[in-house]
């Protein structure tokens, strides 16, 4: 199948494209498949005529969002609208990648895809806009994720290993939970998914969960590291978007879906550290 991927010079189409190895895949310059501009969403999606299109690119700086609320609404939201008219013109499949965000962060126990959602922030309302949008287009998936990283590009991950390399102090907030997730892990989910014809909502975030201290600690025992790491609050650091303090996401659906390949999160984490020795 032909396959393409918006947000083409993002750390999700890095891996999509590496990792998605059943298909063609199709990773055109963001100035021309700009999500900003229905026409050009039309236009290359007619001249590619693609099978599926993963909708990876976004507006993904959380706390700029909540400046840029028009923006955030437009790139996240109204585009996907667009993108799905696009799509149903040549008879693709739309992927939606969406996020924990459209959660409040209030729960007690992982989200089912079938929870009530709340977004918060500007950005999780953008998201869950975009989720509406998606669903206007029968052939449509939406893949919900969360702390998404990889060896690649500027992510959690990246930012611990740089830091503690300085000899810096780290403080890390310990009280949020949720779970790491490799974007080579959500590639090869939304490969599955695509394969076992699935469609709907479907969380796909790696297995278990975390803090971010936690997710921190980890990646340097893994790392055989002596770092001077300490947990604090989300009070402790203030930002201008709320974070959800609990978005574990429950994977029941995909595994009922029997497409199920998220792996452990620090399993995950092993083979991303493992490509960065």
């Amino acid at each position: 199948m032909r396959i393409v991927v918006t947000g083409g010079s993002g750390q999700l189409a890095r891996a999509i494209e590496r990792f998605c190895t059943e298909h063609e895949v199709i990773l055109p310059p963001e100035k021309e498949l700009d999500l900003s501009s229905p026409e050009a969403m039309d236009r290359v999606i007619r001249e590619l005529r693609p099978g599926a299109v993963i909708n990876g690119g976004a507006l993904t700086q959380v706390d700029l969002c909540e400046t840029q609320e028009a923006l955030a609404m437009q790139i996240n939201g109204a585009a996907v609208g667009h993108l799905a008219k696009a799509c149903a013109g040549v008879g693709a499949l739309l992927v939606q990648i969406s996020t924990d965000y459209v959660f409040d962060g209030k729960g007690q126990r992982p989200y089912l895809e079938d929870d009530p959602v709340n977004p918060s922030s500007v950005y999780g309302k953008s998201k869950l806009l975009g989720e509406q949008e998606a669903r206007k287009l029968p052939d449509h998936l939406i893949l919900r994720t969360a702390w998404l990283y990889d060896a690649w590009g500027n992510n959690f991950l990246n930012t611990m290993l740089k830091v503690a390399a300085e000899g810096r102090t780290l403080k890390v907030v310990d009280d949020q939970r949720g779970t790491p997730t490799t974007c080579r892990a959500l590639a090869r989910q939304i490969q599955a998914a695509i394969g076992a014809g699935c469609r709907g909502t479907v969380h796909a975030t790696c297995a278990g969960e975390t803090t971010w201290h936690g997710f921190a600690a980890e990646i340097f025992r893994q790392r055989g590291m002596t770092v001077d790491l300490h947990p604090c609050t989300t009070e402790d650091f203030p930002r201008p978007a709320p974070r959800p303090a609990y978005s574990v996401l429950d994977g029941q659906r995909r595994r009922s879906l029997g497409c199920d390949v998220m792996p452990p999160w620090r399993e995950a984490l092993a083979e991303v550290l493992a490509e960065k020795e």
